[in-house]
């Protein structure tokens, strides 16, 4: 099925889509539901007040985005109400070239992560100055 020009509302039930592709597609407020997504490629699109609830999002890679205002909750979890230990292994999260300033984390699991090449400026770790100690620390060890 070829929509060419036009302005259509479609209706997709219990149907096989895959190979489809959208190409300077307005699609604003399309929703899926109990939907197989995996593999979809998402490129030069505004997802701006886009939710995702409920997802397995593992490999998930997002380049060069903005992100102000946006919210991460229950993340790498799968079932959001399972404790964590009764989870099985992952490849771990990985975050490059990114800005985290003014950023809150609150009530996360950080064991083993790894800070490389960062700026810690005001770095606070539950009320401690991690820059001034470890200052503190490089200054002990003279």
């Amino acid at each position: 099925m070829l929509l060419e020009n036009e302005k259509k509302i479609i209706t997709v039930i219990n149907s096989d889509i895959t190979g489809s592709s959208f190409k300077n597609v307005r699609a604003e407020q399309v929703s899926f539901q109990c939907a197989n997504l995996s593999g979809v490629t998402l490129s030069d699109v505004n997802l701006t007040g886009m939710s995702i609830s409920d997802a397995n999002l593992s490999d998930l890679v997002i380049d060069g985005a903005q992100w102000g205002g946006a919210q991460f909750n229950h993340i790498g979890f799968s079932d959001k109400d399972q404790p964590e230990s009764d989870q099985q292994e992952r490849n771990p999260l990985q975050f490059r070239n990114c800005s985290l300033k003014q950023g809150v984390f609150t009530e996360c699991n950080l064991t083993n992560v790894k800070l490389e090449n960062c700026d810690i400026t005001g770095l606070v770790i539950n009320g401690i100055n991690i820059e001034n100690l470890i200052k503190q620390h490089a200054s002990a060890g003279k």
